[in-house]
């Protein structure tokens, strides 16, 4: 009897002991199950389909890693790309449209010549991006990260921009029409010949930019932060310049025919050969500013202040300049006026 109990309990825990490797086994081989199905989150097989074929519309690839791919004419159309990495990656010529790129890395992308129709980029980083070429319609770029972006001759017309970084960024003889910027960045940018015609760059900061030769026919740049920036030959016919600060700004050949200035700040600013017709200084602060051979038409000067301004050789007509501070202003005579 007490040699069966032995055979018995010998039996038992060796049956014991395969149960226990069995669900060892089973747990091993679950967890490894459950690692290999793809998660609601991200499309795991789309990145092996997209480096193998560059084909993955409509993927889920959220937070996926694509940094320093060649990812040329690749068509990732209405893929779910949030917080993805692209940095340093190639995507010429690619198809983006409808994708979303919320949070996305895409610092130093090549995207010429990329559709982003339809992309949300909100919150993305594109610092140094390369977007000449691109197509940009119905793109959404609210607190993205533009910081010396390349947008050359990009058409951006009525595009909506709000709390973005683009400061240093390339816009030249970009189309800005209609556009609406509100709140951005825009200091050391370079806009030089670009069309801004009826945007609203109201509350904007550029400081230092670069505006020769921009067209601004009609543009909102109230309360704007423009000192130190370059006008020169820009057209601002009709443009609102209110409350906007254009301390030491280069404006020498500016037309600011129509345009309103009131309570604009000027100090120091240089307009020589500015055409002023029409325009509305009231209140505008002009001291020390150089309008040598400016032309006046028809322009308010209600209670400007033009101290110290150097207004030699100005074309005047219909122009009241008593109703302004002209105290130690040179006259169009070379004379200095006296302070009463």
């Amino acid at each position: 009897m007490a040699n069966q109990r032995i055979i018995k309990n010998n039996l038992l825990s060796l049956r014991v002991r395969q149960i226990y490797q069995g669900m060892g086994f089973s747990l091993i081989v679950l967890a490894a199950v459950c690692l290999a199905i793809p998660g609601r989150s991200q499309d795991s097989g789309g990145v092996m389909r997209l480096m193998q074929t560059k084909q993955c519309q409509a993927c889920i690839l959220t937070g996926a890693n694509l940094s320093n791919t060649d990812l040329t004419g690749a068509d990732l159309s209405s893929s779910n790309l949030t917080n993805a990495n692209f940095q340093g990656s190639d995507l010429r010529g690619a198809n983006l449209t409808g994708a979303n790129l919320t949070g996305a890395n895409l610092q130093n992308v090549n995207l010429r010549g990329a559709n982003l129709t339809g992309v949300n980029l909100t919150g993305a980083n594109l610092s140094r991006s390369q977007l000449v070429g691109a197509v940009l319609f119905l793109i959404n770029l609210a607190n993205a990260d533009l910081t010396e972006a390349n947008l050359s001759g990009t058409d951006l017309s009525r595009i909506y921009i709000e709390q973005a970084n683009l400061n240093g960024a390339q816009l030249q003889g970009t189309n800005l029409t209609g556009a609406e910027l509100f709140g951005v960045t825009l200091n050391n940018a370079n806009l030089s010949g670009a069309i801004l015609n009826s945007a609203n760059l109201s509350g904007a900061s550029a400081r230092q930019a670069f505006f020769q030769g921009t067209q601004m026919q009609g543009t909102s740049l109230r309360n704007a932060n423009l000192s130190s920036s370059n006008f020169r030959g820009a057209l601002l016919t009709q443009a609102d310049l209110s409350g906007a600060d254009l301390l030491d700004a280069d404006m020498q050949g500016v037309i600011l025919n129509e345009a309103i200035l009131i309570n604009t700040q000027l100090r120091n600013v240089e307009l020589q050969g500015a055409s002023l017709e029409g325009t509305i200084l009231s209140g505008a602060d002009l001291e020390g500013a150089v309008l040598t051979g400016a032309t006046f038409r028809n322009v308010q000067l209600t209670d400007t202040n033009l101290r110290g301004a150097d207004l030699t050789q100005i074309v005047i007509e219909n122009v009241d300049f008593t109703q302004g501070i002209i105290c130690d202003a040179i006259l169009p005579n070379g004379k200095t006026a006296r302070c009463r």
